[in-house]
């Protein structure tokens, strides 16, 4: 008797931590979930997780928005909400619902859901028509759209999950621990420089949050998971924000094996981005910092492909105040086209000259800023070949064009942050201390700025500078 005691006392220790097989796991937190430990749902932080000292991931829901089919009945019904308001949100019904909320707690449970703007506002799946406003006018333009792609993800329910078979487990991760670190940079935990040039600490809390996207970053391209480049794109953005102005390599090279991985056309792309929601815009941005990079570093290393930079459309170049034909124009200087046809390339360079100051809004000001980029970057590498154009006087000219638009448009401008082209180029080639001041108070206009920018775009010009005794 004693021994089928002591037997069932063993039996019942080998008996497996958690929950028995069967009984719900899916309103658990995230946290307990990735730990696979049992979650006592305790609110705001459950017990286990503050017993383990970890953060706590917060607990999934389903958000079910009131949509234009709505009966009268229902919009005009006391208790009934707006149209921009959420009905009614509920546990969801599968294990593989992440929560919306971070592990930092940045976005706690039981925040007001309503409070959200349309573009933060989860979709059911992650081809559904909810739009992403990719061009907002505001200092953080493609950071706080990423952030509500994610969020968009990291709020789907199983059905939605499970219909896309590249939402695996490493991309979820990816997408939360992607959400919770571009999420701090936005809440004010930047970077910041504490001696001259990029030498930079972060804040603990930064670093962590950065070394786990990049880990879970690494698990994703692992498994050649699409959804990696939603990572890839946004520490590429960073890398422009944080490194060497122009160097912005790195990144675009990942991307790019990434996405040949996946498609090499126009139409494979159109098809992947039916499951990977933002992709052929997160291309276009990338494509953009590809050209400009080698434009800045006066260098032919183009990484993307002609079809890459056939898909910025007239939308793209509205956001950030460029005109197409300019564009075109950088895509010959970058490609080496002037190199091999520089009376012809100088010839585009003054087309360029004389579009200027056909309006006078803002964004027209920023498209003459771009013209007169063009117009340095051709002539600057056509210097050395004979041309009928005096360059030396027509680079002066440019020069001194785009320090005045720069000096006539306001800071408060959405266009003014994505001057920095024209801006350094204009910088590099100065030739007189008026010149010199406008492009330094560009650059410190830049770093306070939403989101810092440019770190070392001002210092090379100072080296530049002083090479010319202008300083």
């Amino acid at each position: 008797m004693a021994s089928n005691t002591k037997d069932g006392v063993i039996q019942q220790r080998n008996k497996p931590v958690g929950k028995p097989r069967g009984m719900r796991r899916d309103r658990d937190c995230r946290s307990c979930k990735l730990r696979n430990v049992k979650c006592d749902l305790n609110r705001p932080s459950c017990g286990e997780c503050i017993a383990a000292g970890v953060p706590c991931g917060g607990y999934p829901q389903r958000v079910i928005w009131v949509g234009a089919s709505s009966s009268a009945k229902d919009a005009t019904s006391p208790t009934s909400a707006p149209s921009s308001t959420v009905v009614r949100t509920r546990q969801a019904r599968s294990q593989s619902t992440v929560s919306r909320s971070s592990d930092s707690g940045h976005t706690p449970p039981d925040r007001a859901v309503d409070s959200w703007s349309p573009s933060d506002r989860p979709a059911s799946s992650p081809g559904d028509d909810v739009p992403i406003n990719w061009s907002e006018a505001d200092q953080n333009s493609f950071i706080k759209p990423l952030v509500s792609l994610c969020q968009q993800i990291i709020s789907l329910d199983g059905d939605a999950l499970r219909s896309n078979h590249y939402l695996s487990v490493e991309a979820l991760r990816l997408i939360s621990r992607l959400r919770d670190f571009v999420q701090a940079r936005i809440d004010g935990h930047p970077a910041r420089a504490i001696t001259s040039g990029s030498d930079m600490w972060e804040s603990e809390d930064m670093a962590r949050y950065r070394l786990d996207a990049l880990m879970s970053l690494k698990d994703a391209l692992k498994a050649t998971n699409p959804f990696a480049f939603i990572g890839i794109a946004a520490f590429a953005f960073f890398e422009v924000c944080d490194s060497g102005f122009g160097d912005w390599q790195r990144h675009l090279y990942g991307a790019k094996s990434l996405l040949d991985y996946h498609c090499k056309s126009r139409a494979e792309l159109d098809n992947l981005s039916r499951s990977v929601t933002g992709l052929g815009e997160m291309v276009v941005r990338l494509v953009w910092f590809d050209t400009c990079g080698s434009i800045i570093r006066g260098t032919t290393d183009l990484i993307f492909e002609s079809w890459h930079r056939d898909l910025l459309n007239d939308s793209f170049f509205r956001t950030v105040g460029c005109a197409a034909d300019t564009f075109q124009l950088f895509t010959k200087v970058a490609s080496g086209e002037v190199a091999s046809n520089p009376s012809n390339s100088a010839i585009l360079a003054m087309e360029q000259l004389l579009k200027l100051g056909q309006g006078t809004t803002d964004w027209d000001r920023s498209a003459d800023a771009y013209r007169c980029a063009g117009v340095i970057a051709v002539l600057t590498r056509v210097n050395n070949e004979p041309t009928t154009l005096s360059t030396p006087s027509a680079v002066s000219l440019a020069v001194d064009r785009t320090c005045q638009i720069i000096a006539t448009t306001p800071s408060s401008s959405q266009f003014y942050i994505h001057m920095a082209v024209p801006a350094y180029l204009a910088g590099i080639n100065a030739s007189s201390v008026q010149q010199c001041d406008i492009v330094r108070a560009y650059w410190h206009n830049c770093n306070h700025a939403g989101v810092r920018r440019y770190p070392d775009g001002l210092a090379r010009c100072e080296d530049r500078w002083k090479m010319k005794g202008l300083v």
